[in-house]
């Protein structure tokens, strides 16, 4: 006989193990149980048809003498009623052997349905109809459970339900089953714990324009009272100063702007008022509460996407976003904040951007050990800390449990759609931690956790990794601490880059236009710097940091967004540029050869700037012309220049003028207009003249000559030869 395994198969996405079914037996119970077992469900079916949730299980430190709570529901999804719904505790007599096994006693490949703890069947509804659901809460005293009172260990339990369903006919059988685990240090004393480094990345979109206008109120709606945001500070709560928090210096920047009011972008283009400041001054206050005594750096600005900045050629950007915004997060927190680590999207980087990070400054970079596994291996977990590159330039990889660090960050998916119960999943972030101790009971090692840099807190997971990170079986390290100490000696491998991970990176058409934006800002800050040196800082600040933002990782997941605040941004760019243009674009006509052309120039900005002009000819060997040396317009006003030229040749010249920056660089678009002399139309006209003059004295000429040869032949002689009498001379 088969049946489906419980449905927490689900929950470690990192395993993915299909659930499958398996065979029911029924040993023997543990001493003191009774020896009542319900009947198999004979045929497997899509679900449970009574399905288990558990809502919670404490205590979360269990020792001898505790009292074990599980609560939860039990849910008919048959079209039929179940009547008689009972729930008991399951026990697996033998103790989870590694870590490696841990997916597959959730995904029911491993067995594991153990053996009945009869004392423990509870009564949970009389009838429970199709579609409806009950709830139960299950207590046993530890000593009943024959667990062992000197070697530490972890225990797989599971809560079954059983029931007589309607037109069935078969009595009482188990209808549903959900496992779970149960850490069991009778003597802390035993072992060493492991020590836990919990990264607790704090970040969001940085969907803000440089006017400091959000895209949308999303943040706003992270930081309200059931937010992502919120929902991390309550996270953290039980255990901050055990936390390791990474600030991102966008989000606290954003936070600060929204708690004295801010502006969100309509669908129209107009901005309207934010409905969350109260809420972001809130976040901030309790932010500054939780990380007063705690481990706390200052991520690159935005999280940028490392790895496609380094393959666009863009490393500066790279230098530039692990530079910006230190001093934000030391003056929003009121405390000195260090530089943290690099930390490329999802942990993983290929060789060249790791020598970029080193080459910008980086001394350490959070990766997922995934990206450096043992060389050989092994049978148990070693230290997430290694040393990449020795002598004047190291660099320290911090490696995340790829497991861990993927349980204790919230599904993005919704719970209720398939996916286990957070308490199941907390379970599992604790067994980990706790089997990584039981590995190698007696030698301590360093177990890195570094969940998505935009996660969300599991409701249960997060806290209870937080909660236990002072246990029997693991001790909070801070992340300064690891860095500071000796890496672990064990031999890396090089995993090769995932081809997944390079086609999730910002694209490089998408950099392209970054770069571009970039050039332009950095001709508007060369001609219009503003009236002092502070002023222009201010005034380049914001699209400078602007850019920065449409670097970061987080737009792989909203590209949408992510091109909307680049487009914005270099529009504003570009509609600050366009301020300072050419006016005279009409054609021109010279006297002569040479001559003086009048430019005028307007500066629409509320700020100096200082422009040169340069003129161009097509084809250039016609046309010559001095270059105007850059001059300051002051706001508001118009410069005329005289730019002196030279015109070779008859017909219109094309000529491009373009305004210059300080350095010599085009400045916004050039115009384009027409040049030609009018000296070769006069040389022109003097030639037809001469030639009209020459032709009507040559006209003069053959005119008097007829005359004067008229006058000169006898009176009344032919012209044809004859004497005037008709006859021919003699012969």
């Amino acid at each position: 006989m088969t049946r489906r395994p419980a449905r927490a198969a689900l929950l470690l996405a990192a395993a993915a193990a299909a659930a499958l079914p398996l065979a029911l037996v029924s040993p023997a119970s543990p001493a003191g149980a009774g020896a009542t077992v319900t009947a198999p469900l004979a045929d497997a079916a899509e679900a449970d048809p009574l399905e288990v949730h558990l809502t919670e299980q404490v205590p979360l430190e269990p020792r001898p003498g505790d009292t074990l709570t599980i609560t939860g529901y039990v849910v008919n999804t048959t079209d039929v009623g179940a009547r008689d719904v009972t729930v008991r505790l399951r026990l697996s007599p033998t103790p989870v052997r590694n870590r490696s096994e841990i997916p597959l006693i959730l995904a029911g490949d491993a067995g594991r349905e153990g053996v009945a703890v009869d004392s423990t069947l509870t009564p949970v509804s009389d009838r429970i109809a199709p579609g409806g659901r009950a709830a139960f809460t299950l207590e046993v005293p530890l000593d009943d459970l024959s667990l062992t009172r000197i070697t530490p260990e972890v225990r797989v339990l599971a809560v079954e339900s059983a029931a007589d369903l309607d037109d069935d006919g078969r009595g009482a059988v188990q209808t549903g089953l959900a496992r779970t685990f149960l850490p069991w240090f009778p003597d802390p004393a035993q072992v060493q714990p492991t020590r836990v480094v919990l990264l607790y990345p704090l970040s969001a979109a940085p969907a803000r324009l440089a006017d400091g206008v959000f895209l949308d109120d999303r943040l706003g709606e992270e930081v309200a009272p059931a937010g992502r945001i919120t929902r991390l500070l309550d996270a953290a709560q039980a255990g901050s100063t055990g936390v390791s928090w990474v600030v991102d210096p966008a989000l606290l920047e954003s936070l600060e702007d929204m708690a004295d009011g801010y502006r969100v972008r309509g669908e129209g283009g107009e901005s309207v008022d934010g409905a969350h400041a109260a809420d972001a001054a809130t976040a901030l206050e309790r932010l500054r509460s939780l990380t007063a005594a705690a481990d706390v750096v200052s991520s690159a600005y935005g999280f940028p996407d490392v790895v496609a900045l380094h393959r666009a050629g863009m490393d500066l950007d790279i230098a530039l976003a692990g530079s910006t915004g230190g001093d934000v997060v030391e003056r929003v927190l009121g405390r000195p904040v260090a530089a943290g680590p690099a930390w490329p999207v999802r942990g993983l980087s290929d060789d060249g951007t790791l020598d970029a990070l080193r080459a910008a400054g980086s001394r350490s970079v959070v990766l997922s050990a995934t990206s450096l596994p043992p060389a050989e291996e092994l049978s148990y977990t070693p230290s997430g800390s290694v040393d990449l590159a020795t002598g004047v330039s190291p660099l320290r990889a911090v490696l995340a449990d790829p497991a861990v660090s993927l349980l204790v960050a919230a599904p993005r998916r919704d719970p209720a759609a398939g996916l286990a119960d957070p308490v199941v999943r907390r379970q599992t972030v604790i067994a980990n931690v706790a089997m990584t101790t039981l590995e190698l009971p007696s030698t301590a090692r360093t177990l890195v956790v570094g969940p998505d840099t935009w996660w969300a807190a599991d409701p249960a997971a997060t806290e209870g990794l937080v909660a236990t990170l002072d246990s029997p079986w693991s001790s909070a390290e801070r992340l300064t601490a690891l860095l500071a100490g000796e890496a672990s000696e064990v031999p890396r491998a090089r995993a090769d880059y995932p081809a997944a991970a390079q086609e999730a990176e910002l694209s490089p058409a998408y950099l392209r236009a970054v770069r571009a934006a970039r050039q332009q800002l950095a001709e508007l800050r060369s001609v219009a710097p503003g009236t002092t040196p502070a002023e222009g800082q201010t005034r380049s600040a914001g699209f400078e940091a602007a850019l920065t933002r449409t670097e970061s990782g987080a737009w792989r997941r909203d590209r949408a967004q992510g091109r909307q605040l680049l487009g914005i941004t270099a529009q504003q760019i570009g509609a600050e540029i366009e301020q300072v243009r050419i006016l005279s674009r009409a054609p021109v006509t010279l006297p002569g050869e040479t001559g003086v052309i009048p430019l005028t120039v307007a500066n629409d900005l509320d700020r100096p700037a200082k422009v040169g002009v340069r003129l161009t000819g097509t084809p250039s060997v016609r046309f010559q012309a001095e270059p105007i040396e850059p001059v300051t317009i002051q706001p508001g006003q118009k410069q005329t220049f005289d730019v002196s030229v030279t015109v070779v040749g008859a017909g219109p010249v094309s000529v491009q003028v373009a305004l210059l920056t300080p350095e010599g660089d085009v400045f916004g678009r050039p115009v384009t207009t027409e040049v030609r002399s009018a000296a070769y139309a006069r040389a022109a006209q003097g030639v037809v003249i001469g030639l009209f003059g020459i032709l009507v004295v040559l006209l003069g000429i053959n005119f008097v000559r007829r005359r004067r040869a008229g006058r000169a032949a006898p009176e009344g002689s032919g012209t044809d030869g004859t004497d005037g009498t008709g006859e021919g001379g003699a012969a």
